[in-house]
Order: structure tokens, then sequence, then C-alpha cells
């Protein structure tokens, strides 16, 4: 079957994960993307564990891409970068702004080649505004954003979320801008400024607009909907309407809270937070958590065990719809990657550092001796010449 992005060229400048991810997604989709990393690898090779050169990071969000290894402050690398995208219909990058310019690869030296490129840039504040030069990481933007406020524990302590959601909830935004860009026809050289600030803003829209209409901290989401400790683990439940409430309170016995004055409402509950979370973890804190899970699930609640990632793994249900599925990487052997909504498995492997430098300067027009000459001067990094 074909896929949606075949014919599409992709020369993928991104590093971390933001912009590498919105790479992996298009070559997901068909699309052929050319990874472009400096001669000692993308930064995201060094978040995590390293198993030969790859960590979970590098390998998940550089599934299916062609890796070429290119140092971008010599002028040889400089021209072979603007070669390649020449030839490319959407080109991505998220140095920080201004940096592709001095560098002689920002939209205007690429647009004066290529006159129909989609030129994608990625930063953590945008290309213009007050902070356009400031760097933005995915902490950085959790905090900036107010994420990092509403994520408070049981003590009042803000935390960060522990993964880099805002960096990959950008690369989903920066693929749906890019796809849409694609899909209406880039009939001139186009330029898109997405930024992880913008992107944290779509996430906590309604957080934002919560705050504004209540002119301060809003009332908690849907008290008392949390995370509680049991006899052996941890137990979390959600409430979405009043009738959540009072089925909760007969499931672990505390009938009287229904009729309580300070529980009747989602903001009476809200105000008196403390004192039902208090009553609901005395409870659950006597019994083990499959006990809670099993209770709760046989009420039609809206409760879950707190799971670990191997328990995610080996559920029966994630196995039966296939949730995920196991990729051989070279060098680091089996790894399980997860299927993307829809039903569309990811395929492919991740390149290494320059795996593909040679062949793609082939395609390019270089010769061998060019090619060998260029890997001798560290212009590029060619592993199977460097041996």
């Amino acid at each position: 079957m074909k896929k949606p992005l075949e014919g599409i060229r992709v020369l993928d400048l991104g590093q971390g994960v933001a912009a590498p991810y919105c790479g992996l997604l298009m070559a997901q989709y068909g699309a052929e993307v050319i990874k472009v990393e400096p001669l000692n690898g993308d930064w995201m090779r060094g978040l995590g564990k390293n198993w030969n050169g790859q960590t979970a990071y590098s390998i998940s969000y550089n599934l299916g891409k062609k890796g070429i290894a290119v140092d971008l402050k010599k002028e040889k690398g400089i021209n072979l970068i603007l070669k390649i995208a020449g030839t490319c219909d959407v080109v991505l990058e998220n140095f920080r702004p201004g940096v592709v310019d001095r560098l002689g690869i920002g939209f205007n030296s690429i647009k004066a080649l290529n006159n129909k490129v989609l030129y994608v840039s990625v930063s953590g504040f945008g290309q213009t505004g007050p902070y356009n030069d400031r760097p933005g990481s995915d902490g950085v933007l959790q905090a900036f954003s107010g994420l990092v406020s509403i994520n408070k524990d049981k003590d009042g302590f803000p935390h960060r979320v522990g993964t880099t959601v805002i960096d990959s909830l950008t690369g989903l935004c920066t693929f749906q801008a890019t796809s849409m860009a694609l899909f209406g026809g880039v009939t001139k050289a186009q330029f898109l400024d997405i930024s992880l600030l913008q992107s944290a803003g779509v996430l906590l829209m309604p957080n934002i607009a919560d705050f504004y209409l209540s002119q301060g901290p809003a009332m908690a989401l849907n008290p008392p909907a949390g995370t509680y400790k049991t006899k052996d683990g941890w137990f979390a439940i959600s409430i979405v309407k009043e009738q959540n409430f009072a089925d909760l309170c007969r499931v672990i016995g505390i009938e009287e809270a229904i009729s309580d004055e300070r529980f009747k409402t989602s903001e009476q509950r809200a105000d008196n937070i403390t004192i039902i979370t208090d009553i609901i973890q005395d409870r659950l804190k006597n019994k083990t958590t499959e006990y809670w899970d099993r209770a709760f699930k046989e009420a039609g609640l809206l409760a879950n065990s707190v799971n670990d990632f191997g328990d995610w793994l080996n559920d029966e249900h994630v196995k039966e719809i296939e949730g995920y599925n196991v990729i051989e990487q070279p060098e680091v052997g089996n790894v399980p990657i997860t299927q993307l909504p829809g039903g569309h498995k990811m395929v492919g492997t991740a390149p290494n550092i320059g795996s593909d430098t040679k062949d793609i300067m082939l395609d390019y027009g270089y010769s061998l001796d060019e090619i060998k000459q260029f890997n001798r001067e560290k212009v590029v990094f060619v592993p199977e010449l460097s041996e």
C-alpha cells in the first residue's frame, strides 16, 4: 500500500526530540528523511543509557531515517547541505534563532536554491519576540508554560513531568503543521515558525482559560481525583461527574460522605480537598492495589493501578491489540516500539552516526575519492572509511 508521504524528501537538521520527532513521523508515513548529525552525533545519543552509540531516544525518534554526519562549521560541509537542501521538499531545523542564517543554511539561502521548499524552524520561544534568542528545553518550557505549577504532590511541591512531554507534543504539532502545508500544496517557498511555547499553550489551553476566568489559580480538577497509597502500591482514581464520587464512596465504604455538606459538589470538595483525600487515603491504605483494582473495575469506575512500563509491555490487552511491535536495532538488539494511533506500525531501524554518508554523497554526485578526502578532512564522517 502506498504511504501518504511517498515521494517527499526531507532534510532533518534537528537534534534532540522536537524536530526529529516530526522527521520520524514523516519517515514512517513514507517520506525519505535524511538525518544530519554532527561528527560526534546528535546530543540525544547521550540521553539515558547508551548501547553501542544508541539510546532509547535516538532509536525511537530516528527509525526509518537515513543518517549523514557533517561538520557545519566547515564550508565544504555547508555546501554539501545546500546541495541536498536544493532537492528537498521540506527542511527541518531546531537551532536557536539566527544560527542557521549565520551558517548560510537559513530560509533565504535555501529559498534561493529551491523556490518550493517548505522550511520549518522549531525553537523554544519562536523566531520573533523579546525571548526569541533564549535557549528553550522541555524542562524550561514546562516551567514557563505553567505545567509545573499544576503538577503538585500532596505536599504542594510543583514537579516537572518525568518525560519530554513538551518536546514530544511540539514534534506532533510540527508534523501537523508540516503535513497540512504539504496537503495544501507548496507552490512557493514557505516558512513555518513552530515553538515549544505555543505547543505547550495548546496542551494547556483550558488551564490557561480557567486561570483567567477564575482570576487566579483554578479550583482542583474533579476532586478528589488523584493518586493514593495502597497497602502495597499506588492507585489512581478519576472523577468526571458527580455520580462517580457517590459510587467511589460506596465502593470504599464511606457512604456517609455522599450526604456530607462539605462534599456535595465538586466545588465544595475542592474547598475541602485535604479532608476528603485524607478520608479516602485512610481507606485505601488497608488493602492491596489488586483488591482495589478489581473492586473499582467491577463497579465500572474510572481507576487503575499505577503501572510501570514493564506492566504496560506485558499487559494482555496491549498485547492483544498489538500496541507495540519489536524491531531489531543493529548492535543493540530487540527494542519495543509503540504503534502509532490508527494501527500504523513503525518500521525500520535508526541510523548510526554517518551510516549513509557515503551513499548519500554518491547520490549527489560526489566521487569516492572526494568522499574519502572529505572524511580525511573531517568534513563528514564515513564509518566504513574511518576504521
